[in-house]
């Protein structure tokens, strides 16, 4: 018997076991990165809809300041508030001195399908004198 017939045996287990280590590996890291990706894209669209929710009622906030200033001349309006949204805002007259407005926002406009949140107010004007006041009533019912 020859040196490289004992041998040849043990390489051949130890070649079988090394690469049942490196794909046992490989399918453990694969998982791992699969569910990495995954995790990202859920916290993408949970930071979407909170950025949606915060634009909405920002621009029912822009919509009382712009009542304050000049009512009449605000009926409806689109912005781009931050990167990558749109924000439509509506004001509606439905009673003397009382305003009706509704902000939606889209956020994730160009990766994805978009998040929509809506947030709407109901906002009274009054003006004394030189005072001009703004109330925040009731939703209606």
């Amino acid at each position: 018997m020859t040196r490289a017939q004992t041998t040849t045996p043990r390489q051949g287990i130890a070649i079988v076991m090394a690469l049942v280590l490196i794909a046992s590996l490989t399918v453990i890291l694969s998982v791992a990165a699969v569910q990495m990706i995954a995790q990202r894209k859920v916290l993408r669209q949970r930071e979407h809809q909170l950025q949606a929710t915060w634009l909405a009622r920002a621009g029912v906030e822009l919509a009382a300041a712009r009542l304050l200033d000049k009512p009449a001349a605000f009926t409806e309006e689109n912005r781009e508030l931050a990167p990558e949204s749109r924000v439509r805002i509506a004001v509606e007259k439905t009673a003397p001195d009382v305003y009706r407005v509704t902000a939606e926002a889209e956020v994730g406009l160009e990766n994805g399908p978009p998040v929509t949140r809506s947030a709407s107010g109901r906002f009274r004007r009054t003006a004394d004198g030189d005072t001009i006041r703004l109330q925040a009533l009731a939703p209606e019912r």
